[in-house]
């Protein structure tokens, strides 16, 4: 994987995969999970947590 692709992820002008956050916890050594973190629910904004 380029830099630039790592990049374009990382600062949101690209999807990820999982795939590449598979080998981002690899690297990292952890879980996708612990990577990942809480994951927001459905019903909730994701800017700011309200829900309705």
């Amino acid at each position: 994987m380029s830099i630039i692709a790592v990049e374009s992820i990382a600062n949101g002008r690209a999807n990820g995969s999982p795939a590449t956050a598979l080998r981002a916890a690899k690297a990292a050594g952890v879980t996708v999970d612990q990577l990942l973190g809480d994951l927001a629910p459905v019903h909730r904004c994701s800017a700011c947590g309200r829900s309705g």
